[in-house]
């Protein structure tokens, strides 16, 4: 996991944390398959029910029990977390804001959650993420990520076995690590 720099990427937004990251990019496999943000953010089930009755009668609902539920469980718990940092990130304040407007924290959560799919399809596709999280919060996942596997696991994936030199090297990849240009699709519909 550490020697992935997508992975070590994508933990560089708020909510996305060792898990959440790992889940992600299992998930998604092929970015390439959602040619929107917003189609992820519909395959994990983060985007709210609509329902049409026959007399134009438009209905709203939440985001309901539907697609992939382990990994909309995850998102949600991310979201709550990016709320709990408050003013730490862009999206954690945005999130209060949307609170503040609602007046409903499962509003302003489901609405985090649906935002972080949509960045980690930004950060596959080869865009730079906008909202990432601040220096001192990724170290703390880095530490995390570092002291999860042990001695030596970190020798065997290449890292010093020393604490403080496997979070440098791995804070090394992830400045390092570029995203990929995104590939062309041999045929595109115009």
């Amino acid at each position: 996991m550490s020697a992935e720099p997508l992975m070590l990427r994508s933990m560089s937004l708020p909510g996305i944390g060792m898990i959440n990251a790992f889940a992600l990019l299992a998930v998604i496999g092929e970015v390439r398959r959602f040619k929107r943000p917003e189609k992820l953010a519909a395959y994990i089930g983060l985007n709210p029910e609509q329902r049409r009755s026959g007399t134009g009668k438009h209905i709203r609902l939440g985001i309901g029990q539907r697609c992939r539920g382990d990994m909309r469980h995850l998102l949600i718990q991310g979201a709550h977390a990016t709320l709990r940092t408050g003013k730490a990130s862009a999206l954690g304040q945005w999130g209060w804001k949307l609170f503040a407007r609602k007046g409903s924290r499962n509003v302003a959560v489901a609405a985090i959650a649906r935002r972080l799919p949509v960045q980690v399809w930004h950060l596959l596709r080869g865009h730079p993420p906008t909202g990432l999280e601040s220096d001192r919060s990724f170290t703390i996942k880095l530490q995390k990520l570092a002291v999860v596997p042990g001695r030596e696991l970190r020798e065997k994936l290449g890292l010093d076995t020393g604490l403080a030199e496997s979070i440098q090297a791995l804070q090394e990849r992830t400045r390092q690590a570029n995203p990929p240009a995104p590939v062309p699709l041999i045929a595109e519909p115009v």
